[in-house]
């Protein structure tokens, strides 16, 4: 597992803005501030983006457990954060933060994390498995349903392709006890099913599951534009996404609960529940799934809520 400590340098190529909550202001522990400010909605709102979430408080399937306010967050860009926004995010404590993003998108659009200097997990890959999406983005003629259904096609490879990067953030959280922020561009597609595969083994039920992937479009303000160019003497791995019509972008940024199920049943089918693929693929075990469950959940009458 990659482990570096140094400044962080997140860059991100598109940025997708939603709404959220007044800022959090107060200083206090990473899961009281969670616990009191985030209140019935779970998002932190932002200046610079607003797709920042705190998986606290969804209940087990039993309703007698929820997962823990102020441990886990996942994000889109943070590119654009401001002065203000690093003093709202600084009292989070958070001590992580793992770069789900190819080598190409991190080079594109580069931010110094200044919210502390957390651990910095993040294994870097060249972008692949998208090739059938790309194809059809390019073929002329092409339609809003062609490029949905590359999409779902697409969301079928995530557990494979991903699964470094989603097993270095299991192992991270299963090891360590510190507040964890996970990201990619977007905050939806690799963070989304991210987030999936977490509260699934954490024994959320799936439509909970769903509706949380469901609130990245539901959360606000859905642009879904790309980034302005990247730098001089860089690579713009999005740069064919700049003239293409807006009703053939509208699908790659929608979150459409039908592509988190995509990737969802292909796990069943290839490894018959979440579970066994993070047991099998991801290499976490059923010791480091109940750690990851004592570290991660709580009582509901003691959840502060």
């Amino acid at each position: 597992m990659s482990q570096l400590r140094r400044p962080l340098t997140l860059g991100l190529i598109l940025v997708l803005q939603f709404g959220g909550l007044p800022h959090l202001a107060q200083a206090a522990e990473p899961s009281q501030l969670a616990a009191s400010a985030v209140g019935q909605n779970r998002t932190i709102a932002l200046e610079g983006q607003k797709n920042f979430r705190d998986l606290g408080g969804y209940k087990t399937t039993d309703g007698r457990q929820q997962v823990r306010w102020g441990r886990l967050y996942r994000s889109g860009s943070l590119a654009r954060l401001t002065d203000q926004d690093y003093t709202t995010l600084t009292p989070l404590g958070i001590a992580t933060v793992v770069d789900l993003r190819s080598s190409a998108e991190r080079a594109s659009e580069p931010t110094v994390w200044r919210a502390g200097e957390p651990e910095l997990l993040a294994k870097a890959y060249a972008s692949k498995g998208e090739a059938a999406l790309l194809g059809v983005l390019k073929t002329p003629g092409a339609t809003p349903e062609a490029v949905r259904q590359a999409m779902i096609g697409f969301y079928r490879q995530m557990p494979d392709q991903f699964a470094d990067q989603y097993s270095e953030i299991f192992h991270h959280l299963t090891a360590f006890n510190s507040p964890l922020l996970f990201h990619c561009t977007a905050g939806k597609d690799r963070t989304g099913l991210a987030s999936a595969l977490i509260l699934t083994v954490l024994g959320v039920p799936r439509d909970q599951v769903i509706a949380d992937y469901v609130l990245t479009e539901k959360a606000g303000d859905f642009r879904g534009a790309p980034s302005p160019a990247a730098p001089a003497g860089s690579k713009d791995p999005y740069d064919y996404m700049r003239s293409m019509q807006a009703d053939l972008i509208r699908p790659l940024m929608r979150a459409d609960r039908a592509y988190l199920e995509a990737a969802l049943d292909q796990i069943d089918k290839d490894y018959g529940s979440v579970r066994a693929y993070v047991n099998r693929k991801l290499g976490v075990s059923n010791t480091e799934i109940a750690m990851l469950k004592a570290k991660l959940l709580e009582p509901v009458n003691k959840a502060g809520r």
